[in-house]
């Protein structure tokens, strides 16, 4: 943040330099509110949306902003056949051939201790969603939370497998959907999980939802084209007959250990269980918001809605197996920017997003140009997408690679730079060369327009300009996809894809570096003129 804090303005004193930090602390100190791992997950099926195309994805969001974001290729045999991943927490898999390239967002440990775990050793931290070159896609993971009940019975597995290595070994290994469903559930199985989660596991002919809320439970369900649901922290399965095996995949103990743990609610003669209500312990602030939205309504509050208002079932009132459905009804079909605006509405968009991705599968046409990734970083309040065809990208944007250096922690307030203190009286003071990353630009902005001394009439006006990007971004994607089919070899293409995509997103990141500069300015000249007000009063 310092660096642009200096750019256009050298002539700032050292006083007012001072005062603009101190309001930057001020401001992130209140930035800092327990919200970790609180993401929101969203599925529209393609009879549902303008196009045909299905689309899936979520927000990651985290309580803190002390740690870079990456957004990269991950190149083909970056894993050998036989190598054993050790993971964060202990979880350890050996690659059964060499590893597919992907696309990846991951947290960023260049300096050589992961974020997630402070581990040292050879691993890839948090690896969140992204496709690799058979076109599998991958997004893990949506927090979720057992009952206490029943993770009495079925405990979490300290060394199982964990959300940050999920992305990583079924991107690697799977070359189909199905076959990371296989993966994933025979790892639940087997390993155990270390914690719950929900993943989605998509290819073009097919998506897939996987939750677990104990150590080695779990439900696979086949998503079809007619079903809508969100998922924030909360489990989106409800009622679900076992029996219907085309489309629903279990673990053979999912009734029994809730049985066990007193929590069962179902039919275990009909081998009927509702998940939700058997394993889920959590409710969400996010949820009537996310049901508001995608229903048209104002209706929903955190008090009202229950899981008949979002948790999907294959049940119909005579109790017969029928395709999967939820009581979601959207007021039209949904275009890709009616789902890119599901993510900005608040509190789903906030200043403790740190990535969200968007994928959106095309189920005809070449493979290369059928599956597309919207990409964001940080608050989707104040952001714009940018569209990537994953499996014609060779590299990104140059800005989402850097890594600056890492934030200091300390437990005496800092007397100089940016900083700010945590709901536990640590400080964190940024390095200089924050903002030349792309997530460091933009939390930068992200917090200054949410905590800081900015007006209701600039932040209005960085939403429009935010919107106004997005619809340039619109008309560049479609000048894009005319230069992708205009090519003539494969190489044309991935040339065409990833100069014009990288693009896009050097703009988002040279918006969000003028947008900070310019609000940054007015601030400090606020607080400069307020001291001296204070000085002569």
């Amino acid at each position: 943040m310092p660096t642009i804090n200096k750019r256009g303005i050298d002539t700032i004193m050292s006083l007012k330099k001072k005062i603009a930090a101190a309001f930057i602390a001020c401001a992130m100190t209140l930035a800092v509110v327990p919200s970790a791992f609180a993401c929101t997950a969203l599925y529209v099926g393609s009879d549902l949306t303008e196009d045909g195309t299905t689309m899936f994805g979520r927000i990651e969001d985290l309580g803190t902003n002390d740690y870079n974001k990456l957004f990269y290729v991950s190149t083909a045999g970056n894993h050998k056949a036989g190598e054993v991943y050790d993971g964060c927490y202990g979880f350890t898999y050996t690659f059964t051939h060499d590893s597919y390239s992907y696309t990846a967002r991951r947290d960023d440990n260049t300096s050589g201790v992961c974020p997630d775990c402070d581990g040292t050793h050879d691993h890839t931290p948090y690896e969140e969603a992204g496709t690799n070159e058979k076109g599998v896609m991958v997004s893990a993971t949506e927090s979720l939370y057992g009952k206490d009940a029943a993770l009495a019975v079925d405990p979490y597995v300290d060394d199982g497998i964990e959300e940050a290595e999920i992305t990583t070994v079924l991107l690697s290994e799977a070359g189909t959907a199905r076959e990371g469903v296989a993966l994933l559930t025979s790892i639940y199985e087997n390993a155990g999980a270390a914690g719950g989660s929900g993943v989605f596991i998509g290819d073009q002919n097919e998506t897939w939802f996987v939750e677990n809320l104990t150590g080695h439970t779990y439900v696979a369900l086949k998503l079809p084209d007619s079903v809508v649901f969100m998922q924030p922290n909360v489990s989106a399965i409800g009622k679900i007959d076992l029996d219907d095996t085309d489309n629903v995949i279990a673990s053979a103990d999912a009734i029994s250990v809730a049985q066990e743990a007193g929590t069962f609610v179902g039919d275990a003669a009909a081998n009927v269980i509702d998940w939700n209500a058997s394993y889920n312990n959590e409710d969400n602030a996010r949820m009537p918001a996310g049901l508001n939205y995608l229903n048209g309504v104002d209706t929903y509050t955190e008090d009202n809605y229950t899981e008949a208002d979002y948790a999907m079932s294959n049940i119909s009132g005579d109790g017969s197996i029928v395709p999967l459905y939820s009581n979601i009804k959207l007021t039209k079909k949904f275009g890709v920017e009616d789902a890119l605006n599901f993510f900005k509405v608040e509190p789903i968009g906030k200043t403790n997003n740190v990535e969200t991705h968007l994928f959106q599968v095309s189920s005809t046409g070449e493979l290369d140009t059928a599956i597309v990734e919207w990409t964001a970083f940080d608050d989707d309040v104040y952001n714009a997408f940018v569209p990537y065809y994953p499996l014609l990208t060779t590299d990104t944007a140059d800005v989402y690679k850097y890594s600056p250096a890492k934030v200091v922690h300390s437990d005496e307030q800092p007397t100089e730079g940016v900083w700010y203190k945590d709901q536990k009286g640590r400080y964190y003071t940024y390095p200089e060369d924050w903002t030349k990353s792309f997530y460091g630009a933009r939390d930068a902005l992200s917090n200054l327009l949410t905590y800081g001394d900015v007006s209701e009439k600039d932040k209005a006006a960085a939403k429009a300009d935010y919107a106004a990007l997005q619809k340039d971004i619109m008309e560049e994607f479609a000048e894009m996809k005319a230069a992708v089919a205009a090519a003539d070899t494969k190489e044309a293409k991935q040339a065409a894809a990833t100069t014009a995509s990288n693009k896009m997103s050097e703009r988002v990141y040279e918006k969000t570096v003028k947008m900070y500069n310019k609000l940054q300015k007015k601030q400090e000249a606020r607080a400069w003129f307020g001291s001296l007000l204070n000085e002569n009063s």
